[in-house]
């Protein structure tokens, strides 16, 4: 069961955005393995507070 993970700035995704990289993800998996694949890819996309999130020992916010 493969499993994709993605985490980005919460302020960039919404209830419109969420679905489309669940397809979109998936279509990848898919395009990368075979078709059989698709019903056994989960996708979970969590958005993170930039003040939750840092790079390099540097918090983004």
């Amino acid at each position: 069961m493969p499993l994709i993970e993605v985490k980005v700035y919460d302020t960039r995704i919404n209830d419109e955005t969420v679905p489309k990289l669940i397809e979109k993800l998936t279509d990848a998996m898919v395009e990368c393995t075979s078709e059989e694949i698709r019903p056994l890819t989960h996708v979970i996309v969590e958005g993170v507070p930039a003040r939750q999130w840092g790079t390099g020992g540097e918090p983004h916010a």
